[in-house]
């Protein structure tokens, strides 16, 4: 005679096991099952507070970073190109004001045009230096607040340098423009990368390029002689990024501090999470 149990009475006793341990690893908080639902399902708030996209406030830092550096960079690198026999022009009848002589050789023209225009690389060299520096003592905003007030003074310095007959003004406004620009190429991309999901760093990181490019073109258009490259009108082309600079000033008052400055420099916390 046979003894075994029937099988369907096996299985019922199977179920009977997997609906308790069910029941208790419903009950156990500890349980892998509720711990790998618990990943799978984070807590309400933060879903919520959890952004992987483009949002209206991150496209506006990002403009905002890059209006009053970039915008900046591309203008300044090809703005002198066009209106070369213009300036140098200038030069020459600058010379002739002072000394009521002979006018200068051409030599000594392109000599000091040559410093006007190559001087911005100096100050972009010293500007990236104290990039790191500035940065960190004084936020990515702060920064950029500075970074505005030299800008400024280089574009008023160039725009006076004709009324008042002084290349030595031309050469002082380069010089800082130079210096606006090499330090806002570290400040400018440093706070998009902190502001930017990852998945999106590398997107908007290059959004910094693509403003210089196409402040090179339109610096090329202004520039041109039936624009504002004649003889009366080039120094308006050289004192026109000032309204790079009120722009870059009103939109940072529109956007966060960057977060991780917040954090790591400010030790606050509560504004890091709101930023």
């Amino acid at each position: 005679m046979n003894n075994d149990p029937p099988l369907t009475n096996l299985l019922d006793s199977d179920n009977q096991e997997t609906s308790i341990k069910t029941n208790d690893d419903r009950n156990d908080p500890l349980s892998a099952s509720n711990i790998l639902n618990d990943n799978d399902n984070p807590p309400l708030e933060n879903r919520q507070n959890h952004h992987t996209g483009i949002t209206n406030t991150l496209l506006l830092s990002v403009i905002a970073a890059i209006s009053g550096t970039s915008f900046h960079f591309g203008y300044a690198s090809g703005v002198l190109n066009a209106p070369q026999d213009v300036i140098e022009a200038f030069i020459n009848e600058t010379n002739y004001r002072r000394e009521k002589t002979a006018n200068m050789s051409q030599s000594i023209i392109t000599l000091i045009f040559s410093l006007a225009v190559s001087i911005f690389a100096v100050g972009g060299m010293v500007g990236g230096l104290f990039g790191g520096f500035i940065t960190n003592r004084l936020g990515r905003k702060g920064g950029m607040y500075l970074n505005n007030i030299i800008s400024s003074i280089a574009c008023i310095l160039m725009f006076l340098s004709k009324p008042v007959y002084s290349y030595e003004l031309l050469i002082i406004g380069r010089f800082l423009i130079g210096l606006a620009c090499g330090y806002g190429t570290s400040v400018a991309p440093t706070y998009i990368n902190e502001i930017s999901p990852r998945n999106l760093r590398g997107t908007l990181g290059s959004s910094f390029q693509l403003g210089i490019v196409a402040m090179l073109c339109v610096s090329q258009a202004i520039s041109l002689h039936a624009v504002l490259g004649s003889e009366d009108k080039w120094h308006y082309a050289l004192g026109l990024p000032i309204v790079f600079s009120i722009m870059q000033v009103i939109l940072l008052f529109f956007v966060p501090e960057s977060p991780k400055y917040l954090l790591i420099k400010k030790n606050n916390l509560i504004d890091a999470e709101k930023g």
